[in-house]
This record gives C-alpha cells, structure tokens and sequence, in this order.
C-alpha cells in the first residue's frame, strides 16, 4: 500500500527527510532533501549513497514564509511535489525494495526550521452529510475514527462534491453495512457489504482506503485483506478526499497523510 505525507515547514534552506523501517538513522532509508545547495536544488538519496535524483529548484524554501509539500510513495516510486500542485517537482525509483514505517525531519547546513504535519491533526465532524475536503497527492488514505455509525469518505476531482465522484460508507445502515458509491448516486452504489458493529462512538478506529488504477480497496489496519472492492473500470481523477459523519453521529478523526 502506498504512503504520503503532506507537511508544512520554514526554513531559509536545507529541510531534510528520512524514510526508514525503524525509527533511526539507518543504511537502509531513503532521504529528501529540499532547498539544499544553499535553497538552489533538491534531492532523493538512497541508503545514504549517490543522489538518485537531483533538480534544480531556486528559493523554493523560505525562512520568513511557511510553505507547503508533500511526498508520496509507492511501489518504491518517490514523488515529491508542492501543495496545491499534482505534478511532483521531482522524482525517482528505489533501486531495491524497501519497507518504510517511520519518518524523521531536520535541518542542516546552518539552518533552523518550524515543520507541521498534517497527519499530526485531530479534526471534529458534526452530524452534517456535507463532506470536509483536503487535497491528496497520493493513491491512499489512512484515517482514525471514533464515531457510532456513518463515517463517509468522498473522493473527488476538486474541493468540494463533484458530478463525477466516489463515496465511501463505513459503518452506515445503523452500523450494520459498508458500501461504495458513484456519483452521489443511490441507485449507482456498486458495492454493498456486512460489516456489524464495525464503529465505534468511544474507541478509535483505523482504516485505510487505496484506489490505484481504478482498483478501490477498503480494509481495517493490520489487515491486508480488505473488506470491500471494486475495480471501475473508466475511473475519474482524484486530487481530493473529503470526509464527514451522518446520520445521528459525530465524529473525531485523524487523518494520516
């Protein structure tokens, strides 16, 4: 399953990233270097070695503005971009398999610098059908719930619900099924499952949705099963995901990207 992170940092030059299977410095890891070379290039490394990809990318941090990035990994395939922009500025292929569970952050060179990630946020939804949207970089998401029934995933091509769209039910039906659904559509919900008692209002949740190539799969954490599919077989671009609770529930979420 693919992994993103989405963050926000300040700094005049040299914000670093790690990507490893333990939670330390290691050979084995990958690194992202952005605004290095004095804030004029960026950088992937691999085990510390020769740089896998480097571009030039002039001023791109800043030590007096916040901004943001992301970077995406899948099938050992590294995407590094700026938020609010699909097309990573820079990118490259592992030349071997790597398990990463864990990411570090820095600054080096003389720098020091303020970092936000996003996953690190806890978020609150009403009992309200109209989805929250954030943007997505990657082709998975991994969120926490607590919430007694109807946690709702939308996956759009914009901020806001759009005429060609995805939704994801978990939970709904009096917490009883889990479904997906086609443009907002009753009568296009092309996947229904049983999935009793799967929420909860007082014990937290975590899920993971991926939709690679059309290919849709939803499955509880630690379970590389999932407990619903669905393969469209024209699908529809996705640059955003919304979320929101309904049907009597509210709900807490962190969403991990």
């Amino acid at each position: 399953m693919g992994k993103s992170l989405r963050f926000r940092v300040k700094a005049p030059h040299d914000g670093h990233l790690s990507f490893s299977p333990v939670g330390e410095d290691t050979d084995d890891m990958f690194e992202v270097f952005i605004g290095a070379w004095e804030n004029a290039a960026s950088a992937i490394r691999f085990k510390k070695g020769d740089d896998l990809v480097k571009v030039d990318t002039p001023d791109i941090l800043n030590g007096d503005e916040v901004r943001e990035f992301w970077v995406t990994f899948d099938d050992d395939h590294v995407r590094v971009g700026r938020g609010g922009e699909w097309v990573p500025f820079m990118e490259a292929t592992l030349p071997e398999h790597l398990d990463v569970a864990f990411y570090g952050y820095s600054t080096g060179w003389g720098a020091i610098g303020w970092w936000q990630f996003y996953h690190e946020r806890i978020l609150n939804t009403e009992d309200c059908e109209t989805y929250n949207y954030q943007p997505i970089y990657g082709t998975s998401l991994v969120f926490s719930v607590s919430c007694g029934n109807d946690a709702h995933i939308a996956l759009t091509s914009g901020p806001e619900d759009t005429e060609k769209m995805y939704e994801i039910f978990i939970g709904g039906w009096e917490n009883q099924k889990s479904a997906i659904r086609l443009n907002k559509d009753r009568d296009q919900t092309v996947t229904v499952v049983e999935t009793p008692s799967f929420l909860c209002a007082d014990d937290e949740k975590t899920f993971y949705v991926t939709f690679k190539n059309g290919v849709f799969r939803v499955g509880q954490q630690g379970n590389l099963e999932p407990f619903m599919e669905y393969t469209h077989p024209e699908p529809y671009q996705i640059t955003h995901y919304g979320y929101c609770t309904a049907w009597g529930a509210t709900g807490k979420w962190k969403l991990e990207l």
